[in-house]
């Protein structure tokens, strides 16, 4: 009898997980953007120091932020920094592939896959997909790179590498979710 309540208990808990993993919540930041994420992340404020957004489940090991920048700061470094202007462009391709080239560094045994571009919500997006070690745990990661009106914005979905099917599809919609605001929209009186 135990040992069905048990099996009860689990299927029931894994419904539940199953159920909360499709529910999302909106975020908007800055007045800036906006991203969904499924409810069972919450916010976090130690995943990355430059990130504008950070949420997180420690229990299921799933992490995402967002960074974004000014098209105009990383433009000019790269049009003044000799070292930079020879490999990369001023452009979202120079941007996306230096944050792939710095990951690339950063991650031992990685398997890094090519730059897909593609456009999200009206704006140019390039995609990839890296899995890696990274201090002693195999990660997943899963990058979108965007371009906005005045902004670059890097959106990184990451969990450990045995729990990347149980995250994969999520990560995917979180990526395919992200708006830029109308910042510049008048107010109708």
């Amino acid at each position: 009898m135990k040992k069905i309540h048990l099996i009860s208990f689990i299927l029931i808990s894994f419904l539940f997980l199953s159920c909360a993993n499709e529910e999302v919540q909106s975020i908007k930041v800055k007045g800036q953007y906006e991203i969904e994420l499924p409810k069972i992340l919450s916010k976090a404020d130690n995943l990355h120091e430059d990130a504008s957004l950070q949420y997180q489940n420690i229990f299921s090991e799933f992490y995402t932020i967002v960074i974004d920048e000014p098209i105009a700061d990383f433009n000019d470094m790269v049009k003044f920094d000799f070292l930079l202007k020879e490999n990369y462009s001023p452009d979202l391709n120079g941007y996306a592939y230096l944050l792939k080239d710095n990951l690339s560094a950063a991650i031992k045994k990685g398997k890094i896959s090519p730059l897909e571009s593609t456009k999200i919500n009206g704006m140019e997006a390039k995609l990839m997909t890296v899995s890696g070690t990274v201090d002693g745990l195999d990660i997943y990661y899963q990058l979108g790179f965007f371009k906005g009106k005045e902004h670059y914005y890097q959106i990184v979905n990451w969990t450990e590498q045995k729990r990347k099917e149980d995250h994969i599809e999520a990560m995917e919609k979180i990526i395919s979710s992200f708006k830029e605001l109308n910042r510049n929209k008048k107010k109708i009186q």
